[in-house]
């Protein structure tokens, strides 16, 4: 699991610097204000959602609330990518998208989806007795 978080980490550090490298173009001269913004927060709101996923993946087998809100932060990425499958034919927008959707899918199943929470509690002392030597 502890690559599976290390991979996270890197993708969440990983898409605000490549995101601007597929996108960049030679020809753009300005883009105006607004839809730069709202790219901006997107890829915030997708690079934070797999650095959620790296930073408290240990905690979220035992609150089911970390779980959910991971599982809402994942949603975010998945739905970006299938977004960009569906509409653009640019080879290095495809491979981003699937990528994209790959990686969040695996951490979806790795750290969400396993919905029973792990159950450390001690024994009690009756448990701890053998029925035989009483």
């Amino acid at each position: 699991m502890i690559f599976l978080r290390l991979l996270s980490f890197l993708i969440g550090i990983g898409i605000p610097m490549a995101l601007p490298l597929v996108l960049s173009d030679a020809g753009t001269r300005g883009m105006p204000g607004w839809p730069v913004l709202g790219g901006l927060f997107g890829m915030s709101l997708i690079s934070g959602s797999f650095l959620y996923i790296a930073l408290l993946a240990s905690r979220m087998r035992r609150s089911i609330i970390l779980r959910i809100l991971g599982g809402l932060l994942l949603m975010l990425p998945m739905a970006a990518s299938l977004a960009v499958l569906l509409t653009r034919t640019q080879e290095a927008m495809l491979l981003g998208g699937g990528g994209l959707l790959a990686a969040s899918v695996l951490m979806f199943i790795s750290f969400v989806f396993p919905g029973i929470p792990d159950r450390r509690r001690p024994m009690r002392k009756r448990d701890r007795q053998e029925h035989a030597l009483s």
